[in-house]
């Protein structure tokens, strides 16, 4: 009798901690669950995408401008990378960092927005896109596909949508860097230093994308944590402008 008690009670203890752990992981969880339900929510309000005769996907989306402005007037662009789960409105901050844990509205989320810093934008020389790396995939996590030749290969495209602008860049080089280093240079004073600078993100690169960047183009980088390195590690994916088109608003 006793034994069967004891038993019940190492039973009733092994289930106290499992649904304690099971509490503390749906907590954890719960803040990312939400982002990501949130996002879906605004990709359905204020973005389609048009078709082609034959049904196949276009790179066009079209997305609703006045709608986003309403939400939140830092939302200056939409940044979609097909074949990964990139798909978000990108924000530009006031102050630096600002949306590293502010989702899309400015209210404070963990897993905060993809941004840009102040006073950038994408006509700029150079400009870097941020993005948390979540377990997920979400978010910038994605990004860590380009670590895979096969998969960099296949899907080298990245699209951003500006009000009455799509610019379409193809990636050209991806690897690990440290945080604050030159890799995150964004004014050059000269062309030399420009040309040295496209020089050192190909010399960096993990694997040839069969394309090279010349002196007149201009780069957009993604970058997020990397992952299994140092806190001030960060994993980059550089790519080349290749046309910026006018478009029609739908608005």
């Amino acid at each position: 009798m006793v034994k069967r008690t004891l038993y019940q009670l190492l039973l009733f203890g092994i289930f106290a901690v499992a649904l304690a752990c099971a509490v503390l992981a749906v907590k954890d969880a719960a803040p990312f669950i939400k982002s990501e339900w949130e996002i879906r929510q605004l990709r359905e309000k204020v973005k389609t995408q048009e078709h082609d005769p034959n049904g196949k996907e276009t790179r066009r989306d079209n997305i609703y401008w006045d709608q986003l402005q309403e939400i939140n007037p830092d939302i200056i662009a939409w940044i979609t990378v097909p074949g990964t789960k990139i798909d978000y409105p990108v924000l530009r901050c006031s102050t630096w960092n600002e949306y590293l844990h502010k989702d899309y509205k400015g209210e404070y989320s963990y897993p905060g927005s993809i941004f840009i810093q102040p006073d950038v934008s994408f006509s700029d020389q150079h400009i870097v896109v941020y993005g948390h790396n979540m377990a997920s995939r979400a978010m910038f996590g994605s990004l860590h596909d380009y670590e895979s030749k096969a998969f960099g290969r296949e899907h080298p495209d990245v699209y951003i949508y500006e009000q009455g602008r799509t610019t379409h860049a193809r990636i050209y080089s991806t690897y690990d860097c440290e945080d604050a280093s030159e890799t995150y240079q964004t004014e050059f004073r000269t062309g030399k230093e420009w040309m040295a600078w496209l020089t050192m993100t190909v010399e960096e690169n993990y694997y040839g994308m069969g394309v090279v960047p010349v002196k007149e183009d201009r780069v957009i980088t993604l970058s997020t944590c990397s992952t299994g390195r140092s806190e001030d590690s960060r994993y980059t994916v550089h790519s080349v402008v290749q046309e910026r088109t006018e478009d029609i608003d739908v608005d």
